[in-house]
């Protein structure tokens, strides 16, 4: 059995954790964060040690063990990937057993696939991305260091690199996305979009109501008499 770090401590990363240590052929044996948050971090998390990337090559050097970066933040990931890149590691992927994949789905390192995805045929991803819950169309091109979160994407599709799409967001197929778009929750895309657009839905007005002061039927109502 293969060993990984997980690069990250955060909730995305104890995410990422539980799904490479019950549903993969990995071995985690240890989680790395940046020095700078080291003094603030456990020592050690779900009883494995938790170490800066200076003693992560030490004693968990890249010719005996895969990384995995379970950062959420494209940016900070992007960085983290070419640091330990570099630092001559190779990346593990996952792709859950329960997403809805085809055998011809092409990725990049370090992807990351749950277990509510579905990809159809012809789909590429690119190196460092994330897909939670995402519906990918036929012939959909995800660039490097994306997240997807929730999102729908019809066929044909091109996601930009360092991108993100929030939930319940959707693109028309054969739209391009920009690299470094941010597309929010709801926001439906029906047309190509520039380098660096920020796409959001306007804020609509909530009201707070006592749910037990709804009536949803009357005494009299009965199933089946309208």
């Amino acid at each position: 059995m293969k060993q990984i770090v997980i690069y990250g401590v955060g909730h995305m990363a104890e995410f990422i954790y539980y799904s490479f240590q019950y549903d993969s052929g990995y071995e985690v044996v240890a989680f790395c964060v940046d020095e700078a948050y080291l003094e603030a971090s456990e020592t050690s998390h779900f009883g494995l040690p938790v170490l800066g990337f200076s003693d992560i090559l030490k004693q968990f050097p890249p010719d005996s063990c895969l990384m995995h970066i379970a950062v959420g933040r494209n940016n900070a990931r992007e960085i983290i990937f070419k640091k330990v890149l570099e630092a001559g590691y190779d990346f593990a992927n996952y792709i859950s057993s329960k997403a809805s994949v085809w055998p011809d789905l092409v990725t990049g390192r370090n992807v990351f696939i749950d277990q509510a995805s579905v990809l159809q045929p012809y789909a590429t991803i690119g190196d460092n991305c994330m897909l939670i819950g995402a519906r990918i169309g036929h012939h959909c091109r995800i660039g490097n260091n994306a997240l997807l979160s929730g999102t729908s994407l019809a066929g044909n599709v091109t996601i930009g690199d360092n991108s993100f799409l929030g939930i319940n967001s959707g693109v028309k197929e054969s739209v391009q996305i920009g690299s470094h778009n941010i597309i929010g929750g709801n926001c439906f895309i029906t047309k190509n979009t520039e380098k660096g657009s920020l796409i959001y839905q306007a804020k609509t007005s909530q009201k707070l109501v006592v749910s037990k002061n709804i009536i949803m039927f009357n005494n009299t109502h009965k199933c089946g008499s309208e």
